[in-house]
């Protein structure tokens, strides 16, 4: 019997990989391991935290079996020294896979000097490859698949009961020895978000970023994580949340979600909110109550929706209640201005409606991001004209900011077991390092029959070149407005975050550069 005061739990999160072009990188605040943290505090307290890109949110250059690295947060070696001996368990959360190819190496060095832990590893790329990352670290114990609270809560108590490591818990895949694996059933999503308790901030070094002005969105000052809903009930083929959240959609009350924004702005001063939501807006009637709750409260906050909404519920009488409610960043990913592509990735979305509603935020006052993908598999030149032809109306409707990512094949898409199926790609390090060019503007790979390496960078190029000529010539005011924030240092849309970051690598050196966070 292991008793809970005797238990030590340690909360590691892994750094990241970064593309040394990229002008931007995911230091954020990790509110899945704080709701881990909250989740088992009922079972213990001797919980020690390991936020590796927190504890030093710097980028460096580094040398790993070989190959040079550029590395978001703390090393294997720095880990390693900040675990002392004697930890009953470790978790493990990784979250996105081109950081893979280094979270086996902190793997490998943890197990050196804590051997006889339990190694237990959560987050998006565990659960999209629970078999994979099992065979290819046998230092991993258990994976635990999507929503993990109150499967890390079922694991921890049957190993206060027995002392040992539990076999049958759904949602997990146990070691049972070196070569066998036992593949438990998934667990069921929980069907009430305002039972869960409020994330567990204390051991995590908060203060690094909310003085840093690290955050998901742009940097309007304090800025604290929340999460209002989990799911999404879409089923776009590039994308992995189905494979962790399955495709429900289950929001909080919103009269729950405000109380928990104003204890962040009594205890940590915060004076903006980032909401990481997959899909924040689904159902009007929750947005306006929302919004009317906020508005009511006076709480003096802005709060932003960097990771992309739908537009189908955002109308002028939404817009200008999130306005009016603090909102002041919201992103749109149309992905396509093609409607073959739309279609082929299984977007269902009409562009003209969501260029009706970018007018509407527009016209509001709302700061708007676009998200375009290119390279999609089946994509073709002519899609990536329509393309092209939706980001000049983008730009003219009032969208102010433009982001350009390559396709990248994540695993747990559909796009993925797509290319594993037609032997375009293999779970190689070469398939993890083309991750991270995801946001490069030096290197792209191409996994499209009819797009090659060089198309993608010429149209990110030419598609950033057209969209920031049309908004500047449309809005001149816009770039007048760009020039002086930039000099004085402030940041209200991501183009000036990203000057900015380049600003801040310049002064600072390519080798240690502190930059800020964005959307992967």
């Amino acid at each position: 019997m292991h008793e809970s005061s005797a238990m030590k739990i340690v909360l590691l999160r892994v750094p990241s990989i970064v593309d040394p072009t990229a002008s931007t990188a995911p230091i954020c605040l990790p509110i899945g391991l704080a709701y881990l943290k909250a989740a088992l505090g009922n079972l213990t307290q001797n919980i020690i935290v390991l936020d590796s890109i927190g504890n030093l949110p710097t980028i460096r250059k580094i040398q790993v079996e070989g190959m040079p690295l550029m590395l978001l947060g703390q090393t294997a070696e720095e880990l390693v020294s900040g675990i002392s001996r004697g930890a009953s368990i470790i978790f493990f959360s990784i979250m996105f896979s081109q950081d893979w190819l280094y979270s086996r190496i902190i793997l490998r060095e943890v197990r050196k000097k804590n051997p006889d832990a339990l190694f237990i590893a959560g987050g998006e790329h565990i659960t999209a490859l629970p078999e994979f990352c099992m065979n290819a670290v046998p230092e991993i114990d258990m994976c635990v698949l999507g929503e993990g609270e109150l499967i890390v809560q079922d694991v921890i108590s049957k190993y206060q009961q027995c002392g040992r490591l539990p076999l049958d818990c759904p949602g997990t895949y146990v070691r049972i020895k070196d070569n066998e694996i036992r593949k438990n059933p998934r667990a069921d999503r929980m069907a009430a978000l305002d039972a869960l308790p409020w994330p567990d901030w204390e051991g995590f070094p908060v203060e690094n970023y909310l003085s840093g002005g690290h955050c998901f969105g742009v940097n309007l000052g304090r800025s604290m994580p929340i999460l209002a809903t989990r799911g999404c009930p879409y089923q776009c083929t590039f994308c992995s949340s189905s494979k962790m959240w399955t495709n429900a959609w289950r929001a909080r009350n919103p009269e729950d979600v405000l109380e928990e924004m104003k204890v962040y702005v009594e205890k940590y001063k915060a004076k903006n909110f980032d909401f990481y939501d997959l899909t924040f807006i689904i159902k009007k009637d929750w947005i306006l109550r929302f919004c009317e709750l906020l508005i009511a409260s006076n709480l003096n906050i802005t709060w932003q929706l960097p990771s992309g909404t739908r537009s189908e519920v955002i109308d002028n009488q939404v817009a200008r209640l999130l306005y009016r409610a603090g909102c002041r960043n919201l992103s749109f990913a149309p992905e396509s201005g093609s409607d073959d592509v739309l279609k082929i990735i299984k977007k269902r979305i009409s562009l003209s409606a969501m260029l009706t509603s970018m007018r509407a935020c527009a016209k509001e006052g709302l700061n708007i991001k676009a998200n375009i993908m290119c390279g999609f598999p089946e994509e073709k030149k002519k899609d990536l004209f329509k393309t092209l032809l939706f980001i000049v109306k983008a730009g003219w409707v009032g969208v102010d900011d433009l982001s350009i990512n390559q396709f990248s094949p994540y695993p747990g898409s559909e796009l993925f077991d797509f290319l594993v199926k037609r032997n375009k790609l293999e779970l190689d390090e070469k398939y993890f390092e083309h991750l991270s060019s995801y946001a490069s503007m030096s290197r792209a790979h191409s996994y499209s029959d009819n797009l090659s390496d060089r198309d993608i960078l010429l149209f990110k190029y030419l598609g950033t070149m057209v969209f920031y000529t049309v908004s500047f010539v449309r809005r001149p005011r816009k770039l007048f407005t760009m020039v002086r924030n930039v000099c004085l240092g402030n940041e209200t849309t991501r183009l000036e975050k990203t000057i900015l970051s380049y600003k801040n690598r310049w002064f600072m050196g390519s080798q240690k550069t502190s930059i800020k966070a964005d959307h992967r």
